[in-house]
């Protein structure tokens, strides 16, 4: 197929699709999505409004506030929500969920916002587990770049959560986003260095799997190996990434796993381009920030205002939590790092820049 043909397929109606230029973001504040999301207060009188109640927010994270985080405060400031935000730090150590469960707690908070899979399941816990002990089971939880709730065991079903979590995700349908793999290049042997640690990535080795044998594609995986404590070496990045592409893989998949796409995407990219192995990304921050080539994923700021407009239904409308669908943004923004292209001499066809956001080069006299 053409990639004039695979970009019909991103763009045809009834997948729900536009490729966001720019980013993503669209003018005005919240995402469509997160706007119609959250229910809208009757305009107010010409009389002054009682004073806003103000709500402890604790931002629980594994790593600094970034622009999913100042996409979800922008919402609610400029909803008139007043909170003062708690940023509390979590290691990543499944050991250490008891403690920082504990800790969240201390805080006696009104919501807590949580990013990534890891932390979202230290601090609900799964829902096929008791959480009588949990001292936050009552307390409200909104996440944000969880890749599938259901399948890593924070909620039974997107629509109806059941439980005190609820939250937006980030990533295309793996068939969307192979559209736009095949439309830069025809790729054929797929890489995926697979983390046993996360359990979104075994359930995107198994979708990947699956879509490869339907589409005639081949996947080379490589595992990391676990310590004692079942954390995974981050020494192994870079020579499992050299076997990968030894075995003849012509793209390196690199989905939405915490460890590989955002603590160590560094050591992930830099491997892959020692070895000339263009890469495809999930994830917005590592075609941004570390060298991957291009990706497709829904624009992180937008996640964190749709993210927003939860809070804003829980806090303020007393929306229960339980009744908040899950959900995942209905746009997506292509992004290609026109720097790595240059370094692997791997440029993207006219038509794909048409649709894409690209990062420039920057000019030799620059460098």
């Amino acid at each position: 197929m053409t990639s004039h043909a695979l970009l019909l397929r991103l763009l045809r109606p009834g997948l729900c699709l536009c490729l966001a230029l720019a980013g993503g973001a669209l003018a005005g504040g919240a995402s469509a999505e997160g706007a119609s999301s959250a229910s809208r207060a009757p305009a107010q009188s010409a009389a002054a409004p009682a004073p806003a109640p103000s709500f402890t927010i604790a931002m629980v994270l594994p790593r600094a506030a970034q622009s999913i985080e100042a996409g979800f405060r922008s919402y609610l400031e400029r909803e008139n929500v007043a909170a003062r935000y708690l940023e509390v730090r979590y290691s990543g150590n499944p050991t250490e969920a008891e403690a920082l469960r504990q800790q969240v707690a201390a805080l006696r908070p009104d919501l807590v916002y949580v990013w990534g899979t890891p932390t979202a399941l230290a601090l609900a816990g799964r829902h096929d587990q008791s959480n009588a002990a949990n001292p936050l089971r009552n307390t409200p939880i909104v996440f944000t770049e969880v890749t599938d709730p259901v399948n890593a065991g924070l909620i039974r079903n997107l629509q109806q959560p059941e439980r005190n979590i609820t939250g937006v995700g980030h990533v295309a349908p793996l068939d969307i986003q192979f559209n736009a793999v095949q439309a830069y290049r025809p790729f054929q042997r797929i890489g995926y260095l697979h983390n046993p640690a996360e359990p979104n990535s075994q359930t995107t080795l198994r979708n990947l799997q699956a879509l490869a044998q339907r589409q005639g594609m081949q996947v080379i995986e490589a595992r990391l190996g676990l310590n004692a404590d079942q954390a995974p070496d981050a020494a192994q990045i870079a020579p499992l990434v050299a076997d990968i592409a030894a075995r003849g893989a012509d793209l390196l998949y690199i989905g939405p796993v915490t460890f590989l796409a955002f603590t160590h995407r560094d050591a992930v990219t830099q491997a892959a381009l020692r070895q000339r192995l263009p890469t495809f990304c999930a994830t917005e921050s590592i075609v941004r920030r570390s060298d991957c080539l291009f990706g497709l994923f829904s624009n992180e700021t937008n996640v964190g205002r749709f993210a927003g407009s939860m809070a804003r239904q829980i806090l303020v409308e007393k929306k229960p939590v339980s009744a908040i669908a899950a959900s995942t943004l209905q746009r997506f923004s292509l992004l290609v790092n026109l720097p790595t292209a240059q370094a692997l001499e791997l440029y993207p066809p006219m038509l794909l820049l048409n649709v894409a956001e690209v990062i420039p080069a920057v000019p030799a006299a620059l460098r």
